[in-house]
C-alpha cells in the first residue's frame, strides 16, 4: 500500500505535522514531517494477515503513517513519537476523522509512569550520543592502526613503544621472532634474525659502520668481541616478524631453536587494539552516514545542536509528565526560546552539558515523587479498538 492508495480508498483517519514544526522549534532549514493513522482494508484484518501492512513511510522516513492496530500497540508502549500524535496543537492537524476525535477524548489515559522509560531513557541515550559525537569531533579516529602500534617493551622504569625501540637501534620488525612465555599473558620473548637482515640489506662486517644505529646497538651486545659476535649471528633463522604480511590483524609467533636467547621482551596490548578497531569502525561508519552540512554547522561547538535540543525537550517533557502537568507538545511559552538558542549554538559544549545534567537530576527527582497512574488500562484500549473495527466492518 502507498500513501495514495490509503487516500483513494478513504482509509485515512488522521494526518498531522510532526517534529520540530509541531514543537514550535523549527528553523528555516527544517523539513516538514508528516504523521498519520489509517485503517487497513477489511480483507486484511479479517484474513490471516499475510498482506497486512502495519505502517508505511517515505524513503527518508520524513512521513510515517501507522495502521490503527499498530498505532494502539505503540500507544500502549508509551512510544513518544506516537503519543505526540494525540497532543499536537490544532495548527498542525491536517485531517481528523470522527474516529480520531473519539480516540483523542481518551488521550490522557496514555499518560502514565510507563512514559518515563521511553521519554527519559531515550533522552539519556541521546545524551550518550551527544558525548559520543563530541569525542568523534574532538578525537577523530582517522587512521587504522595495526597490532604493532600496541606493542611495548621495558624502558628505564617504565615502557616504550616497540616501533621506537626498534627504530632507534636500526632493527626491523620483520626480523623479529616472538615466543609466548608461560604464565605471562600477552608477554613474549622477542628473538632477532640478524642473519636475515645482514643478507637482505647487504651488511658485512667491513661496512657495518655505514649503518650507525645498528652498529652502535651491536657494540652494546657483542660480548666476547665484535667480529666473533658477527660471525656467530650471521646465520639466517627465518623468523616471521612481529607481524607478517599475511597476519595484519594480530601478532604472529615464530619457531626458535633451543639455546637461543631473547633480545628483549615484548608486551602486546591486545585489548587496546580490539578497542581501537571498534572505535575506528564506529568512526568510519559515522563519517559515511553523517550529514556533511549538519556536521560542518556543528563543528565549532563540538556538539550536534539538534540532538542536544531534542535531549532538553524530552527531559523537560518527561519531568512535566511526572509532575502531572500533562503532555505539552508545543513548547511555545514554556522553553521554546531556550531550545532555539541551543539550536543556534549559543552555548559551549561544557556549558550545555552541565545544564543538561541539572535538568536530568530534576527529571529523576520528579519521577521518584510522581503520583500519576502506573500504567495504561489495556482492556479499555482493546475495547476502543474493537469498537472502531466493528464500525469499520459494518461500513
Amino acid at each position: 500500500m502507498t500513501f495514495d492508495d490509503i487516500r483513494k480508498q478513504n482509509l485515512l483517519v488522521y494526518e498531522y505535522i510532526r517534529g520540530s514544526h509541531c514543537h514550535g522549534i523549527n528553523t528555516p532549514q527544517s523539513d516538514v514531517d508528516h504523521g498519520g493513522v489509517f485503517l487497513a482494508p477489511v480483507s486484511q484484518i479479517l484474513g490471516i494477515g499475510l498482506d497486512y501492512v502495519q505502517q508505511i513511510e517515505s524513503p527518508k522516513c520524513d512521513d510515517v503513517w501507522y495502521e490503527m492496530s499498530r498505532f494502539f500497540q505503540l500507544l500502549l508502549k508509551s512510544n513518544p513519537t506516537v503519543l505526540e500524535a494525540l497532543f499536537v496543537p490544532d495548527r498542525c492537524v491536517l485531517y481528523e476523522s470522527d474516529i480520531m476525535k473519539e480516540i483523542k477524548k481518551h488521550r490522557d489515559i496514555f499518560i502514565t509512569k510507563e512514559c518515563f522509560n521511553p521519554f527519559g531513557g531515550y533522552a539519556v541515550s541521546q545524551i550518550k550520543k551527544a558525548r559520543g559525537l563530541n569525542k568523534k569531533i574532538v578525537n577523530p579516529v582517522n587512521e587504522k592502526l595495526s597490532p604493532i602500534d600496541f606493542c611495548y617493551t621495558f624502558y628505564k622504569q617504565g615502557s616504550g613503544e616497540i616501533k621506537k625501540y626498534l627504530s632507534s637501534r636500526g632493527l626491523k620488525q620483520e626480523y623479529c621472532g616472538l615466543v609466548s612465555i608461560n604464565n605471562m599473558h600477552n608477554v613474549y620473548g622477542c628473538y632477532y634474525d640478524f642473519g636475515q637482515q645482514f643478507t637482505d640489506e647487504g651488511i658485512t662486517f667491513e661496512n657495518l659502520n655505514t649503518f650507525p644505529e645498528l652498529s652502535s646497538f651491536i657494540h652494546t651486545i657483542a660480548d666476547g668481541g665484535l667480529e666473533k659476535w658477527f660471525e656467530e649471528n650471521s646465520a639466517v633463522k627465518n623468523y616471521r616478524g612481529i607481524m607478517d604480511k599475511n597476519t595484519t590483524d594480530t601478532i604472529c609467533m615464530s619457531s626458535v631453536s633451543k639455546g637461543e636467547n631473547p633480545l628483549f621482551y615484548l608486551y602486546y596490548n591486545a585489548e587496546g587494539y580490539t578497542s581501537h578497531c571498534i572505535k575506528y569502525k564506529e568512526y568510519t561508519d559515522w563519517v559515511k552516514k553523517r550529514n556533511p552540512v549538519r556536521y560542518e554547522s556543528n563543528l565549532d561547538k563540538n556538539y550536534d545542536s539538534k540532538n542536544i535540543c531534542e535531549c532538553f525537550r524530552l527531559v523537560s517533557m518527561c519531568t512535566e509528565i511526572a509532575r502531572g502537568e500533562g503532555f505539552k507538545c508545543d513548547r511555545s511559552g514554556i522553553d521554546r526560546e531556550f531550545l532555539l538558542d541551543i539550536r543556534a549554538h549559543k552555548f559551549e559544549y561544557d556549558e550545555i552539558m552541565k545544564l543538561l545534567e541539572i535538568k536530568k537530576l530534576e527529571m529523576d527527582s520528579a519521577i521518584a515523587a510522581s503520583t500519576i497512574p502506573d500504567k495504561v488500562d489495556a482492556d479499555f484500549v482493546n475495547s476502543l479498538l474493537l469498537k472502531i473495527r466493528w464500525q469499520q466492518i459494518k461500513g
